[in-house]
């Protein structure tokens, strides 16, 4: 069991960090004081937004340089390390221009702000597509393909519902087209990072990739809730407090991805079960039903939207009901099946054995190979295994349609020749030419040597058959069989006898 500890988070990082916080309180009580009693200089709102960018981005800095951490971690961290950067300076652009205009509020997003935020969706985008994701099951890639859609889009509708429809409705000048720009940049964003969070990425920590999911949802959507802050008091903007939290999001992620166990991170996460597709349908149902009832404007993009994010639940569904279904025919014939040579086990072998002693009389042949111990002994179990693959080839390619090869367990296999494909049940028990012609096409099949490592091993096998009719007890047809391959392997090479 793999010792599991702690990486320190260094002093540096944990200041960084804490300072972020408390920035955060600062800027967290100056916004809801406000409304209520402004107590200064417009510009005390945006005090503490140029502080956050470069405390964030050392936190990620430092963290990428952990040797401790996982070479894809590292460089994860280190790619994400110029987003708080970016997004600092395009905030405080957006507090420049603000200030600098208070009676043009169209201008709090500027072509720099713009430029800015932009260039940090590209780099985060980047980042997370850079993470390896390790081995998949077949149809889990398009799975959480459809998964990170779902919410993608309902993040689309939202931003459509709130912001950009509003945003069109005073003609498409440079600046909206730069906004509808920002917007699809960040609805990519969402897609990459809800792939991360839904897939099955070892290189993060779980925790600190739901922070940084949240912190990513918060600065998409909160943007859109700008009409409603602007009633409150027109000095306020919604950056001004959404902005903070998002940086404290990625401090906080940054200080779990330090402290996660180290053996943690050595195995690879197993996807979980997420309600967040379906968390994100319901959002635009509720959307729905509001248009439906509250504004009606918008009635007809947002039921487009709903019918759609049902269509992709529904292809998702479809896709894991088709993979549950291969996965329980795998997990049946795993059951019912020899895992080295492919030929049925002991379990179903008697489970047939009995079905077709209610149908009319069978055949059984008993397969035992001679010297096997010894090829182990001289050779090793890989020759061995490969006689008792070169046996599970040679009873396939022998049988007929209907009757079944199967092995009892070590170098022990046996046949069920069903009556159906049996001479008439009055011919004599010594004319069975239906199964002497199948063991004769087996031991015709074996008579090659198989090379081992430019070694000619040969396969010599004992067999002796019994025929059972109905009423017979299973084990006792087994038995008999049984003796009659023992008696055969008193005679010289491979040969076989029915038993009496």
């Amino acid at each position: 069991m793999p010792i599991r500890h702690r990486v320190s988070v260094p002093t540096p990082a944990r200041l960084a960090t804490r300072a972020c916080l408390a920035l955060f309180a600062v800027a967290l009580t100056t916004f809801v004081v406000w409304p209520v009693h402004p107590f200064g200089p417009a510009w005390l709102l945006w005090i503490t937004i140029p502080g956050y960018g470069p405390l964030l981005a050392t936190v990620f800095w430092l963290l990428s340089r952990h040797a401790g951490l996982p070479a894809p971690t590292r460089a994860f961290w280190r790619r994400l390390t110029p987003v708080p950067l970016l997004v600092g300076a395009g905030q405080t652009a957006q507090a420049v221009d603000v200030l600098g205009h208070p009676e043009a509020r169209a201008s709090y997003t500027g072509p720099i702000t713009l430029f800015l935020h932009g260039l940090a969706l590209l780099v985060l985008c980047h980042a997370l597509v850079r993470l390896p994701t390790g081995g998949r099951q077949a149809g889990a890639a398009t799975r959480v393909a459809l998964d990170a859609g779902t919410v993608a889009l309902a993040s689309a509708v939202f931003i459509w519902h709130f912001s950009t429809r509003r945003a069109l409705g005073a003609g498409l000048t440079p600046a909206v087209a730069a906004s509808l720009g920002l917007c699809v940049l960040a609805v990519l964003a969402v897609f990459a990072l809800a792939k991360v969070v839904l897939g099955e990425y070892s290189a993060l920590d779980a925790r600190g990739l739901r922070l940084l999911a949240a912190a990513v949802l918060i600065g998409t959507l909160a943007p859109m809730f700008q009409p409603l802050i602007v009633h409150l008091d027109p000095r306020l903007y919604v950056a001004q407090i959404h902005l903070p939290a998002v940086f404290c999001l990625g401090a906080m992620a940054a200080e779990a991805q330090w402290g996660a166990p180290v053996a943690a991170r050595s195995r690879r996460r197993r996807r979980p079960y997420s309600l967040l597709p379906y968390l994100a349908v319901a959002a635009v149902d509720a959307l729905l039903l509001w248009s439906a009832v509250a504004d009606r404007s918008d009635m007809i993009a947002v039921a487009f939207s709903g019918v759609l994010l049902t269509a992709v639940v529904a292809t998702r569904q479809a896709g894991t009901l088709r993979d549950n279904a291969r996965l329980l025919s795998e997990l049946d014939h795993a059951a019912t099946h020899d895992a080295l040579t492919g030929l049925g086990n002991r379990a179903l072998f008697q489970q047939r054995l009995a079905a077709a002693l209610e149908d009319g009389p069978v055949r059984v042949a008993v397969l035992d190979l001679d010297a096997f111990k010894q090829v182990n002994d001289v050779h090793g179990h890989e020759a061995g295994d490969l006689l008792l693959t070169a046996v599970g080839h040679a009873l396939s390619a022998a049988i007929r349609p209907g009757d079944t090869a199967a092995r009892l367990g070590g170098d022990e296999f046996v046949l069920l020749l069903p009556a159906a494909h049996a001479p008439p049940p009055a011919a004599p028990r010594t004319a069975d030419q239906e199964a002497a012609a199948v063991v004769e096409r087996v031991i015709a099949a074996l008579a090659a040597p198989v090379t081992f490592h430019g070694t000619p091993l040969d396969i010599r096998v004992s067999i002796g058959v019994a025929t059972a009719v109905p009423g017979d007890d299973p084990v006792t047809v087994i038995r008999r069989a049984d003796h009659a391959m023992y008696a055969a392997k008193k005679l010289p090479g491979t040969a076989w006898l029915a038993a009496a």
